[in-house]
């Protein structure tokens, strides 16, 4: 009987440990991405807006890992999220590119794009310590009553 509970510790042991070491394993690539999301939603008299409305980004804690806004249209027109000042890094051709952020997301629809982050950085450096703001709106609907929101990075 004392071999049998030894043995059951034993296993019980391996177990835990395989348990633990798996999720220290998975915490880097859990966290490889700092991820924004916005929603679009329907507000009255048809019309809609991004929520939320402002973003705070911190240049020093949020510039280690890759930045990925997603955005989720759970509502049933097409919304576009523009962000003329904002660049997105994609892939295009087999070279990487940046150009100004401008997503359409359809009916029910969920899109991501990883942000370029130099790009943001060094604006943040002309700068010179102070604020840097990117507005964003959606150029479907500009006649609606939203204003848009904004993109805030600073230190």
């Amino acid at each position: 009987m004392k071999g049998f509970r030894r043995q059951l510790a034993r296993a019980v042991g391996v177990w835990l440990g395989c348990v633990i070491g798996v999720g220290v394993l998975a915490i880097p690539f859990a966290v490889w991405a700092k991820e924004i999301a916005f929603v679009a939603r329907e507000a009255e008299d048809q019309q809609a807006v991004w929520l939320p409305r402002e973003i705070v980004i911190h240049r020093i804690t949020d510039f280690t890992e890759p930045l990925v806004f997603r955005f989720e249209n759970p509502t049933k027109r097409t919304h576009v999220f523009e962000a003329p000042a904002l660049f997105e890094s994609i892939e295009e051709g087999g070279v990487q590119i940046t150009r100004p952020l401008r997503i359409t997301i359809p009916p029910e629809g969920i899109e991501q794009t990883m942000i370029d982050r130099d790009r943001m950085a060094s604006d943040a450096i002309a700068a010179e310590g102070e604020m840097v703001t990117y507005r964003f709106y959606c150029p479907l609907h500009r006649a609606d009553a939203d204003m848009g929101g904004r993109i805030v990075v600073g230190q």
